[in-house]
């Protein structure tokens, strides 16, 4: 199923060469999955040259849905999505809960509507993501908008009956490059926003298991920042390169008013000022993100985020490779990801329940199944 929905509709020959497994084992292991509804064939057959005409299998359309939440600190959305990432329907509503449990409670209810309106038996499982990615023990939320990721996993599973994974932003938008755009098997992805966070796809698997594992790089050293960071180091990631950072900059230096918001930052009458900090931040991370490539090694690299204009991102980028030159000796694969869809964050948090249910698809099926007939309460 993970090949088929990576490579789309294939055969059971296809299937049995590109993963290396017995014809005999892909004849029986699809006709349970067809019986389950989890594959389907192609219909009519598509004739493929000589011989017997080929019945590609594929994963079902509207039958098979994940869904992805996201908590923004000015809103909440949700999306539905088949197993190849096609849009079914989405909702967004502006936050108006002021404290943790009434931004979860939120979520909930809207995720609970779109379960709600695309049906609750077609529902694999639920993905959701935060803004929020410092994760520290025993340090509470930075702000009333955002919302501890354990906290979150508990609340929605008091509320949901459906399979809920909760991850940082980075993580499953690596998925869903990995899933749904291309990506290739040995990927590096960098977000920038509140907090810059990393995150790997190697042969199928994100690198650092488990929820908020690894990841955080808030404390490599930019090479020539001098602004000092609550930890006690000078020029850390967190104090030079974040959007908090470069909003405490703006405001501090006039160009924003107290109580401005990370938008802000980026606003549509731009200002020469705001453009110069963006720029001086592109630059930095031009410098840094190499440090980090170096060390991952990955085959590629893709860099997400608001980082700025078109020319601010193409400053950062073109650091990036030759700093990397410079440092590693060879050419960096490296590209900026630009976000263009308005469903941009539910469609990366529907990746993680994708991933979540191709890793067991005959467990999924029946515990889909005992839901269906209301006789089990899955979290």
């Amino acid at each position: 199923m993970r090949k088929i929905v990576r490579d789309g509709p294939l055969g059971r020959k296809e299937l049995s060469s590109a993963i290396g497994v017995s014809f005999t084992t892909i004849t029986k292991t699809v006709a349970e999955l067809l019986a389950l509804g989890a594959l389907t064939e192609s219909e009519p057959p598509a004739l493929r040259g000589a011989g017997r005409p080929v019945t590609p299998l594929d994963v079902p359309s509207a039958r098979r849905l994940v869904l992805g939440g996201h908590l923004h600190p000015e809103s909440t959305s949700c999306g539905a999505y088949t197993l190849r990432g096609d849009l079914v329907t989405w909702r967004s509503a502006n936050a108006s809960g002021r404290t943790q449990r009434e931004r979860i409670e939120e979520a909930a209810e809207l995720v609970g509507a779109v379960v709600a309106e695309v049906g609750t038996a077609a529902v694999t499982g639920i993905g959701m993501t935060t803004p929020w990615a410092e994760l520290h023990h025993g340090q509470p939320p930075p702000l009333v908008a955002d919302v501890d990721p354990d906290a979150l996993r508990t609340g929605l599973r008091e509320h949901l009956s459906h399979p809920v994974r909760v991850e940082p932003n980075v993580r499953a938008q690596a998925l869903e490059h990995y899933w749904w755009g291309g990506g290739g098997d040995d990927v590096l992805t960098v977000l920038v926003g509140r907090s810059v966070g990393v995150a790997q796809m190697r042969s199928g698997d994100l690198v650092w298991n488990g929820p908020g594992a690894g990841g955080l790089v808030s404390h490599i050293v930019v090479p020539g920042s001098t602004y000092p960071c609550d930890c006690g180091q000078v020029g850390c990631v967190k104090a030079t390169c974040t959007d908090d950072a470069l909003l405490r900059r703006a405001v501090e230096s006039g160009l924003l008013p107290p109580g401005s918001l990370q938008r802000d930052l980026y606003p549509e009458d731009d200002t020469e000022g705001l453009r110069e900090l963006r720029n001086a931040r592109a630059e930095e991370l031009g410098r840094v993100i190499p440090l980090i490539m170096s060390l991952v090694a990955a085959d590629e690299t893709t860099v997400r985020g608001r980082v700025g204009t078109p020319d601010e991102i193409s400053t950062c980028i073109d650091i990036i490779r030759r700093r990397y030159r410079e440092l590693v000796g060879r050419e960096a694969e490296v590209r900026f990801h630009d976000r263009r869809r308005p469903d941009y964050w539910p469609h990366a948090s529907a990746a993680l329940a994708l991933d979540h249910y191709l890793a067991s698809p005959l467990r999924h099926e029946g515990d889909r199944a005992l839901r269906a007939t209301g006789s089990c309460h899955v979290t």
